[in-house]
């Protein structure tokens, strides 16, 4: 089995190969429409924007889950707060589901692959199970019981030695089933159309722009995601400006703040000794970084670093946020208290990315 490029017909044979593959001049805006192999249920790129709500196209099938249509809640003046965590599955991630399952019944395979123990797993196996779709979930030996709780619907678990061996266990399996959806949603471009729905309903909601939204970054592709449908309501000229991103990754363990302010163009800063952090926040890798790039490249996103004493400190004066969310979606309050310091008269929005999955306060 070959994976093919489908702009110039280049064959791999394995997967990371074709991850690493990109063609410079395009843009996830600007792709022609013979890239995308399930074009005809994408949601589209001319934006459908009337005086009272945002039109989404229909789907060729659609799960009973109602993601999407998140609370925008007014913080104070200017701050507001997207909430992620009433999603059916208490994440952002539930928003890219019905786009990706889509994708999955068109190639008319069987099955999914994914790799991860936390919400992407959560996430993947719900929705399978919702479109009759077996669910294959690849996990290190380490992985925590609760995790493991918490992806107990899944059809399969396969356990690897390691965290860097569950990915390529995951990939090798992935290449050689013809049956085998490659679930690997850091890079799926379906699931990263729906992602961006967030930025139409914060734009419908608040019935202005925001100067800033701030969002935790780990893999990249909700901010990506975000970025991308500014850029359409703003090329349709349905909104003034584009709001710049707050791109929120750990103190000491932030690879695309570094690699960005050395120049290392179009390749990835590693970080030989990354941070040990609670949170999920970029820290020695994000596979959107070159993205991120162009966005900072043409000021459109900027660079928050947090530790996590800020986070832990944050948690302790607000007890609620400790209780209701994640500690990764904490983060990007922490980043907006040190944002605030020198930016009081700005408009932001503050993603909250996901629930708190452990049933009680962070610290103890």
């Amino acid at each position: 089995m070959k994976l093919v490029c489908e702009i110039c017909n280049k064959e791999f044979d394995y997967p990371m190969e074709q991850i690493k593959h990109r063609h410079s001049e395009v843009e996830l805006d600007l792709v022609p429409p013979n890239f995308w192999r399930i074009k005809d249920y994408l949601p589209d790129f001319e934006i459908k924007l009337s005086d009272k709500k945002i039109v989404y196209p229909k789907l060729k099938a659609k799960s009973r889950l109602k993601a999407q249509d998140t609370p925008l809640i007014k913080y104070s003046e200017n701050i507001f707060l997207k909430d992620e965590s009433v999603n059916p599955t208490g994440s952002f991630k539930d928003r890219g589901m019905d786009n990706l399952m889509n994708e999955i019944l068109m190639s008319k395979k069987k099955k999914v692959a994914v790799v991860s123990c936390g919400s992407g797993a959560i996430t993947v196996v719900r929705y399978a199970k919702e479109y009759g779709i077996t669910s294959q979930v690849f996990v290190h030996k380490g992985v925590s019981k609760s995790s493991l709780d918490k992806i107990k619907d899944a059809d399969e678990v396969f356990y690897s030695e390691t965290f860097i061996k569950s990915y390529e266990d995951f990939m090798r399996y992935s290449l050689v089933h013809d049956e085998v959806y490659w679930g690997f949603l850091n890079t799926n471009i379906s699931y990263m159309l729906g992602l961006r729905t967030m930025a139409y309903e914060i734009i419908r909601d608040m019935k202005k722009v925001p100067d800033v939204v701030i969002i935790p970054c780990g893999s990249g592709m909700d901010i990506v995601a975000q970025n991308l449908a500014f850029r359409e309501m703003y090329n349709a000229k349905k909104i003034s400006k584009i709001p710049k991103i707050g791109v929120v990754e750990i103190e000491g363990g932030n690879p695309i703040k570094r690699g960005f302010e050395s120049r290392v163009d179009n390749y990835l800063y590693v970080i030989d000794d990354p941070v040990d952090s609670k949170t999920i926040l970029s820290n020695d890798t994000c596979f959107n970084y070159r993205k991120i790039y162009d966005m900072a490249n043409r000021d459109e996103a900027f660079f928050l670093s947090v530790s996590d004493a800020q986070i832990d400190e944050f948690i302790m004066k607000h007890p609620e946020f400790g209780a209701k969310y994640d500690y990764t979606s904490i983060s990007a309050m922490a980043a907006l208290v040190e944002y605030e310091k020198s930016n009081k008269d700005d408009v932001v929005v503050v993603v909250l990315t996901c629930k708190n999955r452990n049933g009680g306060i962070f610290y103890e």
